[in-house]
């Protein structure tokens, strides 16, 4: 995908920086965006994830149609939750990426998901319990530590099916009918669309029809020109759902 997270190497001085509405200040002062009562910061939820071993890497935010920031983003990463390639090397990291409205009207969101470092593409796992939403309220905010606690629990879960996926090979037959299902996510017509260049490979790493690889070639084609944050998550979410129908 085309949009990035500026990179902030763990250091929550260095992601305001980028990001200032993660600093409340800013949002209410500079930005002059009135916020809900009991507003949840997402820096909050960023020092609970570091106290558990995640680390900081990245911040975004997003402009609203009046030109005001109106979300912003962190992505967080686990160096102990790791998927290794073929020679042991670490291939993929556990992701959980943050978002926030700066008005609190919109919950914050919490997506676990794979960071893929060959190709910096994030899956995004859907399921009920690996995509938290807390209201800004103060009865979600005394359960964010439970939820902190289930994501980690959710992450080794995740590792352990990215390693299954690994290990189902797929036919053509089966890659060309992932990579169709796969299109109607995105588009409502597909008239037009090459079906072959949603599975096509882009580098030697990417030349296997395991699961995992094929998920990956799929996401990458389908997705590198999305440049909303919230539409790459809502997508790779759907991906991932269809891929899970093959483990």
């Amino acid at each position: 995908m085309k949009y990035k997270f500026i990179p902030v190497d763990n250091k929550l001085d260095k992601a305001i920086a980028f990001a200032t509405t993660l600093d409340s200040n800013n949002i209410k002062n500079v930005q002059r965006i009135k916020q809900r009562p009991f507003y949840i910061e997402t820096l909050d939820v960023v020092k609970m994830f570091q106290n558990e071993g995640w680390l900081l890497k990245g911040v975004a935010e997003q402009r609203g149609k009046n030109r005001k920031i109106s979300s912003n983003y962190v992505q967080m990463q686990h160096p102990d939750f790791s998927i290794l390639d073929k020679n042991g090397k670490t291939e993929a990291l556990a992701s959980i990426t943050i978002s926030n409205s700066c008005n609190g009207n919109s919950p914050l969101n919490m997506h676990l998901g794979i960071f893929r470092l060959v190709c910096s593409n994030g899956a995004v796992q859907k399921d009920t319990a690996a995509e938290s939403v807390i209201k800004h309220t103060s009865v979600d905010y005394n359960r964010l530590h439970q939820v902190v606690a289930n994501l980690n629990n959710k992450a080794l879960v995740l590792a352990d099916t990215i390693h299954d996926m690994k290990h189902i090979q797929l036919s053509i037959n089966d890659i060309k009918r992932f990579a169709f299902d796969a299109a109607r996510l995105r588009f409502d017509d597909l008239n037009g669309v090459n079906i072959d260049n949603i599975f096509k490979i882009n580098r030697i790493e990417d030349e296997s029809n395991d699961l995992w690889t094929v998920f990956n070639r799929i996401q990458e084609n389908l997705t590198a020109d999305i440049s909303n944050l919230k539409t790459d998550i809502k997508l790779n979410q759907a991906l991932f759902e269809l891929t899970e129908n093959y483990v």
